[in-house]
């Protein structure tokens, strides 16, 4: 599935906390899935200069950091590590108001949807929109394009778990589409556009954009973020929406825009 193939070879130790932790999700331990836990588990998503201040548990060492380094909002605070908010990311589908097939095709996809994090190289683009996103006091490592890259090893990683066919279809159009995170926000018109490369039907689309819609909720709620008051305060600023409601608006929207505009 992947280059390096020293991943599996490089402890017993590695294998089995993975192994571990795919029986807890209920994943299968087969090797596609436990190189996917080890390789987000060494990989980083916050600037390696900027690590040691996720090595405090104190907010008052945080918000003196922050001010410090005149950051003003740290996104993935969770912990530097992809894995663990990967790990997040599953655990949250599992407390999602939907049925028992569907936390299965979440949890499945959160396993692979950021694998194309893993190994972006960093170029003179994402250098310049990491010091953007730094002077703007924005905190993360900036993963540019990401859900287009390895696109062949999460195909084959889903492969591997017995999809095929227009299931796998659907999982590889998820995966493509999970950072189109503004669903709810677009217009109609987009919607409409969007949704035209989901399937060649209505039901087609519908299959698509109601995982993608569960899939951004998901990816949204794992992505904890600490944000510093003008006072010093560290407060998150959002709240978990684990309800799966905002689906329903989102294709009302898009079906209006659609006879609006006599698309097929």
């Amino acid at each position: 599935m992947i280059n390096d193939k020293e991943v599996l070879e490089s402890g017993d130790f590695e294998t089995a906390k993975a192994e571990e932790i795919l029986l807890k999700f209920g994943l299968p331990c087969i090797p596609e899935n436990i190189q996917a836990v080890i390789e987000q588990h060494r990989t980083l998503q916050q600037p390696e200069e900027f690590l040691g201040m996720f090595e405090t548990d104190s907010p008052i060492e945080l918000s003196r950091q922050m001010k410090e380094r005149e950051i003003k909002r740290i996104v993935h605070a969770e912990d530097p590590s992809l894995w663990i908010y990967t790990k997040l990311a599953m655990t949250l589908a599992d407390f999602m108001n939907i049925s028992d097939d569907k936390k299965a095709d979440l949890k499945l996809i959160m396993l692979y949807h950021d694998l194309g994090k893993v190994g972006i190289k960093e170029s003179r683009e994402i250098r310049y929109v990491q010091r953007k996103e730094l002077s703007r006091g924005k905190l993360y490592k900036v993963a540019k394009w990401h859900e287009g890259k390895r696109s062949q090893d999460i195909e084959a990683g889903f492969r591997a778990n017995g999809l095929s066919g227009r299931k796998l279809e659907v999982f590889m159009t998820v995966v493509q589409n999970h950072m189109n995170t503004s669903l709810s926000e677009m217009s109609g018109p987009k919607l409409v556009e969007l949704f035209k490369g989901f399937g060649k039907s209505d039901e087609e689309r519908k299959q698509v954009a109601e995982l993608l819609a569960l899939t951004i909720q998901v990816d949204g709620n794992a992505c904890l973020q600490t944000e510093l008051c003008p006072d010093g305060e560290l407060q998150s600023p959002k709240e978990a929406n684990t309800t799966g409601e905002d689906f329903g608006k989102i294709w009302a929207k898009y079906l209006e825009a659609k006879k609006e505009m006599g698309a097929t």
